[in-house]
């Protein structure tokens, strides 16, 4: 069971490369995840150092596979879609070192 109600879904497509017009190649299947989204905007370090802005935090059970080149699709209530890349990833473990959380923040 999870620590936060996750009542909404993220559909998450896995980025091979891109083609001669700058498009995303996907590879696989869209893989979906349940999950808790916040759309709020957060000032968070980047994977390179950088102070950048976030407009959306998501809670994803357990140790999440997502990855930094993958392409995340998240529609609100109110059928807004929101596309984002992650701009920071980071995991919540208990004290016994297990992971409850990963943190998305897009």
């Amino acid at each position: 069971m999870a620590l936060v109600p996750l009542k909404q879904t993220i559909t998450v497509w896995r980025v091979a490369g891109e083609d001669k017009y700058g498009e995303p190649i996907y590879y696989g299947e869209p893989l979906t995840f349940k999950c808790r989204v916040e759309e709020t905007i957060n000032k968070v370090t980047n994977q390179v150092g950088e102070e950048v802005i976030s407009g959306m935090l998501i809670y994803l059970d357990k140790l999440a596979d997502i990855r930094y080149d993958d392409d995340i699709k998240y529609t609100n209530e109110l059928g807004v879609t929101l596309e984002r890349k992650p701009i920071k990833i980071e995991s919540v473990r208990m004290f016994s070192g297990k992971p409850t959380l990963t943190l998305v923040y897009c």
